[in-house]
């Protein structure tokens, strides 16, 4: 009962270069054959996942609300934990997805009020249709003391772990809170935890509304993600493979590590010549998202791991593993080749510099899907010194002085 199928297609938005003798490279070849699923670790998954809910009772619902902003449930959405990021990071994002048309609902996680770097909170307000959560997480020390947050060289402790309490509860028939619940798993780390800010969030959406999720710090947005996406599929779903000439899941040692402390050697032994698929990024319909998510959350349930970047082997492995192919509510799963989706993948084509693979115009900054089309959206920009260095060091203090200009006029 199989129905994933990888994408020969080529998505994007034709455009003429703009640089004076830029072509992008055009690559038809496909690597499609190398993303079927290994029978060696098959399993035959649930047709409905337990919702992240399961340690309470049947009666439990979410309860947390955005401290900014209202969903919209007819509305397509891109969500992002975007916590601990300077303003600039911010406004690049937002910014530039706005930039393409899109009027959909942005939906971010971001710290607490006391973490939060300068004039994002001010930023954030000012924002039409973005949807922000601000929620003291219930963190820990790596002694196992009770800690808030932790700040290491500047930046949000990654590897700490932390647990999310009253975000679920109980409602009496009036819809009141009438108790929040304590969060009954123990502590993760946050790129694990996000997940279930990711089901929560789904929650708000009609089954036909479009779900992005994507990692916020390393993304923008060059035309609209959502502009030709098919509708009313009953519950389709996008994964985005990473480059298969670069890198594959054996041969990259983060990859390799989280499969094996997650599934044990034989599972990587399975899966090491297969293509990563990228966990910080997927689309899909809301039904099918909410599914996903379900089945993101269980896994973490089933393997307890700890590592910060196992969800990158989750995601591979109920890929692989062929675990959402009884799910009711996917109807099809599409993996889409590196450079030849709506997402483009560039984090394992560090091994040379972007313009030598031919998809970077280094005199505009504009990133090329295989076929010549513009790609919708640039995740992994920060791999490559000179896109790196353009994004942040042109772009973004532009779009800060531009917005640090306006605020201090009105």
């Amino acid at each position: 009962m199989r129905r994933f199928i990888t994408s020969l297609l080529l998505w994007g938005t034709l455009v003429i270069a703009n640089g004076k003798d830029f072509k992008p490279i055009i690559r038809s070849e496909s690597t499609s054959e190398l993303f079927s699923g290994s029978k060696e670790i098959e399993v035959i998954g649930p047709t409905v996942f337990p919702k992240p809910t399961r340690y309470l009772n049947e009666s439990a619902v979410v309860v947390v609300e955005p401290a900014i902003g209202k969903h919209r449930p007819d509305k397509d959405v891109v969500m992002a934990y975007a916590e601990g990021y300077g303003l600039p990071y911010y406004i690049c994002f937002i910014d530039t997805l706005r930039q393409t048309g899109f009027d959909g609902d942005i939906v971010l996680a971001i710290a607490d009020y006391n973490l939060l770097e300068a004039h994002v909170l001010d930023y954030l307000k000012e924002q039409e249709n973005v949807i922000v959560y601000i929620h003291e997480l219930g963190c820990f020390t790596s002694k196992g003391e009770h800690s808030p947050r932790i700040k290491k060289n500047g930046q949000l402790d990654i590897f700490q772990m932390c647990q999310l309490h009253n975000v679920y509860g109980w409602k009496d028939e009036n819809g009141n809170v009438v108790e929040k619940a304590k969060d009954k798993r123990i502590g993760r780390v946050v790129a694990t935890l996000r997940y279930e800010w990711y089901w929560i969030w789904a929650q708000e959406y009609n089954p036909n509304s479009w779900i992005m999720l994507v990692d916020a710090r390393d993304s923008y947005f060059q035309t609209d993600p959502f502009a030709n996406v098919p509708r009313n599929q009953g519950g389709l779903l996008y994964f985005f493979g990473e480059n298969t000439e670069a890198t594959r899941l054996g041969k990259s040692t983060k990859n390799a590590n989280w499969l094996r402390r997650s599934y044990g050697e034989a599972t990587l032994n399975a899966l090491k010549e297969k293509p990563t698929i990228c966990s910080g990024s997927t689309m899909g319909e809301q039904l099918a998202i909410e599914t996903y998510l379900r089945a993101m959350v269980n896994e973490w349930d089933e393997t307890d791991i700890k590592m910060t970047g196992a969800d990158q082997g989750f995601h591979n492995y109920i890929y692989y593993s062929n675990k959402l192919a009884y799910a009711e509510t996917i109807k099809r799963l599409v993996v889409w080749e590196q450079g030849k989706g709506i997402i483009n993948n560039l984090g394992a084509l560090r091994t040379k510099k972007f313009e030598e693979w031919g998809f970077y115009d280094t005199e505009t900054s504009d990133v090329y899907n295989w076929d010549g089309r513009l790609s919708p959206v640039v995740h992994q920009y920060d791999r490559d010194n000179h896109l790196h260095n353009h994004v942040v060091r042109e772009r973004f203090k532009d779009m800060k002085n531009e917005w640090m200009k306006k605020h201090r006029k009105d």
